[in-house]
């Protein structure tokens, strides 16, 4: 539509569609003009421009459409004859460009503010929008006096009597979780009695796929007992995910024999409670000071991993990559950086690359969130096959191994203490 005050352009609405980009052109003039359509009015996506257009005027319309995730993008030249728009080229299909070069023609909202220069990126987040490479997409620089419960979700159950046990239970108890002085704090705590009490998390319990077993521990045999250890773990998965794009996590490991870091993504497919699903990992270390596996080969604190694991019928996969040092991770905040495309996740400490992961990506084609949490033990974190005999003060796989596990408590609870502590600083999220 046209008239003397102005001019109106509009696509019809259709189920699937998101956001809608125009960039319009009047002769080749510049400076262009842009708007950014957010939603659908009158069942229309419409631009409302206030320049008049002229007999023989030649109108470039580029219009970029968001729908179902995926972008879209059209160009077509219509000439206005006696107030009709005549479509004289259709179905240009190159991406809009923004020139740089000086004497070029810049690109302006309508209102005339001069944009800033966009190379679109191929990272999707889950409000739909589009992304710009580079762009900050999510932080949390945990300044606030608490954590941000709107962002932040708890994983609260046992870990214990199933088939990946972890000698823990997770919950949202202060203890376990708290901001301080401007960092994230995730604690390990060891009980005080694991005999005194049944153990019932009630409504509390997070768990989806066996809240029976996940959300109480009943005194049914003479070797099950209460969790040994409460820690925490939290994620985003209802407030933020995302595919593809760089995550940088600013933190210091948990030091302590047992401990084992969270620092990953998960498809948004899954649940942080769900078992058997496929992870990438950001960085992890192994809490214990001193380890070493069957090959004599350092798998302590010292020693860094990231990577990914992926489940086939119950066998976890790894694909993994490493940096060992002489000190142990949690000694110093370390900035741990996962830059996750389409062909390859790089993995960075302290901005220097130590590793690509090429195999197993089309097993993330999805969303993923994000998880962090301290847990202890686990059949994966600390294999029973790959670590000399007698090392661990107890065995993955033993009805009693919880009980093993509290009853040689004076072996490693003395390790533990306030270095124990996963303390995170800052995450940060950015567009590739």
């Amino acid at each position: 539509m046209l008239n003397e005050k102005g001019f109106e352009v509009s696509i019809p609405d259709e189920a699937g569609m998101q956001r809608v980009f125009y960039m319009l052109q009047i002769d080749g003039n510049c400076p262009a003009l842009m708007d950014y359509i957010t939603n659908a009015t009158d069942g229309k996506w419409m631009s409302k421009q206030r320049t008049s257009l002229q007999n023989n005027d030649k109108l470039k319309i580029s219009v970029l459409v968001q729908y179902n995730d995926e972008i879209y993008e059209k160009t077509e030249t219509r000439v206005i004859l006696n107030t009709r728009l005549l479509t004289t080229h259709d179905g240009q299909s190159n991406g809009i460009k923004f020139p740089s070069n000086d004497g070029e023609c810049q690109a302006h909202l309508a209102s005339q503010k001069q944009q800033k220069h966009c190379k679109p990126a191929q990272s999707l987040v889950n409000s739909g929008r589009r992304t710009c490479q580079g762009e900050l997409l999510f932080e949390d620089n945990f300044n606030e006096l608490k954590l941000n419960r709107s962002i932040w979700k708890y994983d609260i159950r046992q870990r214990l009597y199933h088939v990946e046990e972890e000698l823990v239970a997770f919950d949202d108890d202060p203890r376990n979780s708290f901001v301080k002085e401007g960092q994230l704090n995730i604690v390990p705590v060891i009980s005080n009695d694991v005999f005194d009490g049944s153990f019932k998390l009630g409504e509390r319990c997070t768990a989806v796929e066996n809240p029976e077993q996940e959300c109480n521990i009943s005194k049914g045999s003479f070797y099950t007992i209460n969790p040994p250890v409460f820690s925490a773990q939290l994620h985003t998965r209802d407030s933020f995910s995302f595919k593809y794009g760089k995550i940088v996590v600013r933190a210091k490991l948990p030091k302590g024999d047992w401990l084992f870091p969270y620092i990953m993504l998960q498809p948004i497919s899954t649940y942080a409670e769900t078992h058997y699903a496929k992870q990438l990992r950001i960085a992890f270390a192994r809490g214990n000071i001193h380890l070493r596996n069957v090959n004599q080969e350092d798998v302590s604190g010292s020693h860094l991993y990231g990577g990914m694991v992926i489940w086939h019928h119950g066998r976890p996969v790894q694909y993994l990559r490493d940096k060992l040092i002489k000190e142990h991770y949690g000694d110093d905040f370390h900035n741990y950086t996962m830059i996750w495309q389409r062909d390859k996740v790089t993995l960075m400490v302290d901005e220097e690359v130590y590793g690509e992961v090429y195999e197993g990506l089309p097993y993330f084609n999805e969303k993923c969130f994000i998880i962090f949490g301290v847990t202890v033990g686990g059949f994966l974190n600390f294999d029973d096959s790959t670590l000399p005999k007698d090392v661990k003060p107890y065995k993955n796989r033993e009805p009693r191994a919880a009980l093993a596990f509290w009853q040689k408590r004076d072996t490693w609870a003395p390790t533990w203490g306030k270095h124990s502590a996963l303390v995170i600083d800052y995450v940060r999220v950015y567009a590739e």
